[in-house]
């Protein structure tokens, strides 16, 4: 079980992502804006984090750049349907194992997890 922190303002899609990564028995806590990830990040323990670039409070780059200063290790994957590709290179730039541009596969989310979960398995 992977213990995954998604953050993204939009409920439907948080729903959803959560609702697919839960049928794969992972644990997904999901809160919707930049000043809640932190918070939750800094109180709790997440092997993966999923990132909306665009959030009220705090966007999702300055959100990745405090999470990578507390725990440079802990994968991101970034995602958006209204950043624009200067915003996108930037959070990978900033530590984003892949940023997407919505709407895409969860699929591809899933596949990156669990290939970030093998190569940690491998490590041990």
């Amino acid at each position: 079980m992977v213990k995954i922190l998604l953050a993204d303002d939009d409920n439907n899609f948080g729903t959803v992502l959560k609702n697919e990564l839960e049928e794969d028995r992972h644990a997904v806590d999901v809160v919707h804006d930049g000043v809640e990830a932190v918070l939750r990040f800094i109180n709790n323990v997440y092997d993966f984090v999923l990132l909306d670039l665009r959030m009220p409070r705090l966007n999702g780059i300055d959100v990745l750049r405090i999470i990578k200063t507390i725990n440079p290790d802990t994968p991101a994957i970034t995602f958006s349907g209204k950043a624009g590709d200067i915003e996108m290179k930037e959070s990978l730039n900033c530590g984003a194992i892949k940023c997407f541009k919505k709407p895409f596969e969860i699929a591809q989310i899933k596949s990156e997890i669990a290939r970030m979960n093998d190569d940690k398995k491998m490590m041990y």
